[in-house]
């Protein structure tokens, strides 16, 4: 039958009593802490039984709030005392292991609430990853770029994926494989760039930052369109297009292209400002 306190062990001044003496001793008792509270111990076990030393114990109240933490001893036990009589959730937690779902449990006034926690092997213990932040001038990090993965043997790149940074600048790919990989990142207005290879031995978590530069072509526009026959409307290709420039209704040439075998032609990189294109065919009669 368990035992508890109800009061305090409450001691007595010392008492010297010189031969036939009467000596009054009252004591006034107070309640003991361990009235309204019970403890919660257990195990944290392996599936095959065997103990998991150091884990990291968290109790919850039934509402889930954080009350109270302890770690298991070599052997795995842990202890946690003088928890409030009531509802209760409990789990376990030690890296390269997978967290439970949380155990319910009631604590009863000065009894011990048993409970034995078993944390199953994380598959993805032994992969490691990569993270850092991406930055754009004096180093400023950049919300949204996007961040993509390639892993490569030398020979061929292979993409690994894209995550999109957030307000920090950060980002992170977790389970990967031993391996060689670089990142690439993307933003509107910016050029293009590519991280050099970094090599992680899993379970290694390498930190890759990333600089983006602004793109001096970043507010130019572009026009483009397809040359035609008239008389049929079949594409013509290796048209002549002249891209003039129009400044006070003066003309003057800037660009010259000539159509691919669609009709296709495109200028790119133009500065805000009034354009004319021109189209013609010409052909070598010498």
């Amino acid at each position: 039958m368990p035992i508890s306190d109800l009061f305090k062990l409450q001691p007595s001044a010392p008492i010297t009593l010189d031969g036939h003496d009467e000596e009054s001793i009252n004591l006034a008792l107070q309640t003991s802490p361990g009235a309204s509270v019970g403890v919660v111990q257990g195990t944290v076990l392996l599936p095959n039984g065997n103990p998991i030393p150091f884990a990291t114990v968290q109790l919850y109240t039934s509402q889930g709030v954080p009350s109270e933490h302890v770690n298991s001893n070599p052997q795995g036990l842990f202890v946690i005392p003088n928890v409030p009589v009531g509802s209760y959730l409990i789990t376990a937690s030690e890296p390269g292991y997978l967290t439970p779902v949380r155990i319910p449990l009631t604590v009863i006034q000065g009894r011990p609430t048993q409970v034995s926690i078993t944390l199953q092997p994380d598959p993805t213990a032994t992969t490691g990853a990569i993270f850092g932040i991406a930055t754009i001038t004096n180093n400023e990090p950049v919300n949204n770029a996007l961040v993509s993965l390639f892993q490569t043997d030398g020979t061929t790149v292979t993409s690994i994926g894209t995550v999109t940074t957030n307000a920090s600048g950060q980002y992170l790919f977790a389970e990967l494989p031993s391996g060689t990989y670089f990142v690439q990142a993307v933003l509107p207005g910016y050029l293009s760039n590519q991280s050099a290879p970094v090599t992680i031995q899993s379970p290694e978590y390498v930190p890759l930052d990333i600089n983006l530069t602004a793109d001096p072509d970043a507010n130019t526009g572009t026009v483009s369109g397809i040359i035609t026959d008239q008389a049929n409307g079949v594409a013509i290709s290796n048209a002549l297009v002249a891209l003039y420039t129009l400044t006070a209704g003066v003309e003057q040439i800037i660009q010259i292209t000539r159509t691919n075998q669609g009709g296709l032609y495109l200028f790119g990189d133009l500065p805000p400002g009034t354009y004319r294109v021109k189209a013609t065919v010409q052909v070598n009669t010498g």
